[in-house]
This record gives C-alpha cells, structure tokens and sequence, in this order.
C-alpha cells in the first residue's frame, strides 16, 4: 500500500479499522471508491498480523448463477432475478454467521463489500431476530461508505467507463457497468424520496450527484450499523487495479449445497412476484 495514503486522515481511519475491529464491511456507490478502500484496508490488515477472510457480492452471486438456476430464473432488467438475489443475500448472512462459529480469535477479520443498493447483500444491514444481529450491530463490526465530491465523483465514473471498456484486471470486466452506475444513483435519489430524505424535483430527470443526498441516504440505510462515511475528495495513488487483492487472502463462496439450500429456502417462502416485491423494497430498513 503506497505510504502517502496511510498518512491522510483516510488511511489512519482504516488502520485503526484494521488493528481493532472483527468485520469490516464496505458499501456504497458504485464508482464511488469502494475497492481501492478495500484493497488498502486488506493490506493494511496484513501488516498488522490479521488473517484476512474476504467474502464480495459479486464472488458470493457467482456461485448462484449456474445453468441450472439461470434456466428457472434468468437476469431481469436491473441484475440477476429477484430469486436469485434473495438466496444470496440469505446465504451471505448465514455465511457470517458460520464465520463467526469458526474463527473466534481475534487475528481472524472479515472484509466484506456489501452494495445494498438493488438488494444486493442488503440483508447484511437489516435488523433480524437471527443469531448473527448482535455481532453485525456490534462496535466491532464496521461499516464503511466512500463519499466522493462532486468534482471526484466525475472522474471515478470516467475511469470506470475506461476500466469497464478496457479492463486491467478480470474483476472490472464484473464491475457494475456504467448503466448500473447510473441506475444506482437513480434508485438512491427515487428512494430518498420515497423515504421523505429529500423533496421530488420538478420534472422527471434525475438530479446530479449529490454528496450530502448520498450521504444522508446511506446514513438512514446504516442506521442500524456502526456505520463510517469516508470523505473522499483526491484520488490516491496506487499501482495497478484496486481489484489486485495481495495474496494470502481467503474468499468465502457459496458451496454447491449451501446455493440449493438458500434458493429452497427463499421458494418456501415467496413465488417470483413476492420477491420481486421483496427485492423493490429493499431500502426498507
């Protein structure tokens, strides 16, 4: 990790983070920084003597999105099928939770990178009667969101449309394209609404990016959590792509079992149209 960032106020937030705390979960925009933040704090863990677990939305759908289920529940419109998105976020918690059981000694830190918007991995912030709450509610569990300035927000999506167009690593070609970006802040300024965050605008057209919306909207998301806003107006400098995890880093997927598991346990529940709805209210904490 370049020394420069460790010395802002960023960088020392994080190393704190990294020394203290048993789970550290990253959410927030897309293009708004979450990966870089991710790859400094991992790096960071390692220098402080942790074994670092890592478990990411887009890792944990992937084990999801076999021939099989994408046959009984194809991509919609916005991502994967509502199905689909629930089971994982059913078994992401579980995950947690098996985590916990497992690796009860300090050393041992989860980072996670949880997106909620759109329902994925929104479960992860949501107050449920489950054995996992207290530990997600816990001081010891973090979750951190990065707020670019208007000014930085406009070139993290203009690298993002470059990495997407032109990857540097096998993980941007993942990384949610510049449609889902924009569908992202759509959905944060009609939620906000929707919540009575912010008055509707006259017209259709979604406003520009607003740091205190974003802000503000995040804050009512995390309510619940020990919830950390990251002001972010400089790009940092780094080498190579945020998405170049340092080895030695174990990543949590979804066993074939545990994806069978989740996706009967959603069917028990709720057909497509109740998840869909489920999926729809998602900011609904």
């Amino acid at each position: 990790m370049d020394r420069g960032f460790a010395e802002t106020g960023n960088g020392r937030i994080l190393a704190g983070m990294a020394r203290n705390c048993r789970m550290i979960f990253f959410t927030g925009l897309p293009a708004s920084g979450k990966s870089f933040f991710l790859r400094a704090l991992i790096s960071m863990a390692g220098t402080a003597g942790r074994r670092v677990h890592l478990m990411r939305w887009d890792a944990g759908l992937a084990s999801f999105q076999t021939d099989e289920i994408l046959a009984r529940y194809p991509d919609v419109a916005d991502g994967s099928h509502p199905i689909v998105r629930m089971a994982a976020g059913l078994w992401g918690r579980k995950a947690v939770a098996r985590w916990r059981d497992m690796h009860p000694d300090h050393a041992e830190l989860l980072v996670g990178e949880v997106p909620i918007v759109g329902n994925r991995f929104s479960e992860l912030v949501k107050v449920l009667p489950d054995a996992v709450e207290a530990a997600l509610a816990s001081q010891k569990t973090a979750f951190v969101y990065p707020v670019p300035t208007s000014e930085m927000r406009a070139k993290l999506e203009a690298l993002r449309r470059e990495t997407f167009a032109n990857p540097r690593h096998p993980d941007e070609a993942k990384d949610a394209p510049p449609a889902t970006m924009e569908l992202a802040w759509r959905l944060t300024c009609a939620k906000s609404i929707e919540l009575g965050l912010v008055q509707a605008a006259e017209g259709e057209t979604t406003p520009a990016y607003d740091a205190a919306l974003y802000r503000r909207f995040f804050d009512r998301l995390l309510r619940h959590r020990n919830a950390r806003a990251l002001d972010v107006d400089m790009f940092y400098a780094s080498s190579g792509s945020a998405h170049n995890i340092q080895g030695g880093v174990s990543e949590i997927f979804a066993t074939p079992g545990e994806v069978e598991e989740a996706i009967a346990a959603i069917e028990a529940v709720m057909d497509p149209d109740a998840a869909a709805r489920a999926v729809e209210n998602w900011y609904r904490m």
